[in-house]
């Protein structure tokens, strides 16, 4: 069989690759990508909605009008909060069939270092020697296990990560470990499904958000600004800012990145299990082993009193952890020749690691650049910052006279929301801004 030759791949098509395609599209750059698209979003469980405001939640395009909001808006759905993962997924794959038509839906199994490219080879058995590889695989691999639940069989405890049906959790008994989101959604869900499920929590209270509001008065948006994050100027900076946090000194830049935005659920899952799921606050799992088709479960208490019991089935609604060493198509010669921070491949400011030619984005960028990276806003900057980078000298040098022509001519040729063109109303030269006469004026008319 022979073997392909591309000069860029993308592993993964989810908001990030998609975004970064839509963009190498437009550039010229010549590439090839390959996953199925949406794949994580359109497996998620029905009942589940986005934990992120719509506008914070797109494909970004080179293109405008083809936001989230407006795709929703479109269809007459909610355009702000809660927004379900299904209409995500829909909007991301209707995305995809109209920016990103040559996605090959094969799935890249193994990536190695060949020459100066690298070696990439599909689920096909087909190869393709890549000069360049950008890792945009997401949340895929990186489901975090507590340790005291590795042992058990699969049939008795599993990630939410891997659950998009909880109609097999009908008239059981299931604990649920874990104090985030996709914890507590998990009750509901193992609630609502017909089974009977506790949290436990290890913290001393499990946090709900508050509902945002669509309109904020004036004073209350200086103070909060709305960002993609949620309101709040620590938000704002770190959203407006990245390359502020990829520069800060590498331990303080990861206590940033773990400590920031901690488990917590939203507003609309709070209803759906208060009153109905038992949470309990301050308990860890200390051993857990199968006990006749069973899980027996000894679970420490206020971090000193201990009790047993079992159930039916356990579900780690636990998190992610970003690990090169989880990402089973990265060749293990590749991946001991990176630098990494914790354990996350080191980025430089153009999202290349360590290993030339090798590009990270999403998730596993978020030790490098923030914890805004974690979230799929992140996409807007990161696939800027990288097609320029892979465009080469020639679209950097584009991209800066278009940067100053937009200063210097007041944006000439800039959108607003309706898809028409905004026209500039003053010229700035460095004296200050020279009013143009709009169409309308007097002194125009009479020309």
């Amino acid at each position: 069989m022979s073997v392909e030759d591309a000069d860029v791949v993308i592993v993964g098509a989810g908001p990030y690759g998609l975004s970064l395609a839509a963009q190498l599209r437009k550039r010229r750059v010549s590439f090839r990508i390959f996953g199925q698209a949406m794949k994580f979003w359109r497996e998620m469980p029905i009942g589940v909605n986005l934990k992120s405001l719509a506008f914070a939640t797109n494909i970004f395009v080179p293109e405008p009008g083809y936001t989230f909001p407006e795709w929703c808006r479109q269809r007459g759905l909610e355009d702000f909060e809660p927004c379900t993962m299904q209409s995500f997924a829909e909007y991301g794959t209707w995305m995809q069939e109209r920016f990103v038509p040559d996605l090959e839906s094969e799935e890249v199994i193994h990536v190695s270092a060949a020459g100066r490219g690298f070696d990439v080879t599909l689920s096909s058995g087909r190869r393709v020697n890549a000069r360049r590889i950008v890792f945009a695989t997401g949340l895929s691999y990186l489901a975090r296990i507590p340790e005291v639940l590795r042992d058990l069989p699969r049939e008795l405890a599993s990630h939410t990560y891997f659950l998009s049906d909880y109609s097999d959790f009908r008239g059981k008994e299931v604990a649920v470990i874990g104090g985030g989101a996709s914890a507590i959604e998990a009750g509901a869900l193992v609630h609502e499904a017909g089974g009977q499920a506790q949290v436990l929590v290890r913290d001393a209270e499990a946090v709900f958000h508050g509902r945002s509001n669509r309109v904020r008065p004036m004073l209350e948006r200086i103070r909060e600004p709305m960002t993609v994050m949620g309101a709040g100027r620590r938000h704002w900076v770190l959203q407006h800012f990245p390359l502020a946090v990829h520069f800060l000194p590498e331990a303080r830049r990861v206590r940033l990145v773990q400590g920031y935005l901690g488990p917590a659920s939203p507003w609309w899952i709070k209803d759906r299990v208060l009153g109905k799921v038992a949470i309990h606050v301050r308990s860890e799992v200390t051993a857990a082993r199968p006990v006749g088709g069973r899980v027996r479960l000894t679970v420490r208490s206020d971090g000193r009193v201990e009790r047993e019991f079992e159930v039916d089935r356990v579900i780690a609604g636990t998190g992610y952890d970003a690990d090169l060493a989880r990402l089973p198509y990265l060749d293990s010669v590749l991946r001991e020749r990176m630098l990494c921070t914790e354990r996350a491949p080191a980025l430089s400011m153009s999202f290349e690691s360590s290993v030339k030619g090798l590009y990270f984005m999403g998730p596993m960028s978020a030790m490098s650049f923030g914890p805004l990276f974690r979230f799929v806003a992140g996409a807007d900057f990161t696939v800027r910052m990288l097609a320029r980078h892979l465009g080469g000298p020639l679209a950097r040098a584009q991209d800066a006279v278009k940067g100053w022509t937009a200063k210097a001519f007041g944006a000439e040729g800039a959108l607003v929301s309706d898809g028409r063109p905004k026209q500039p109303s003053a010229f700035i030269f460095p004296g200050g801004p020279v009013n143009r006469p709009q169409p309308s004026s007097k002194k125009w008319q009479q020309k």
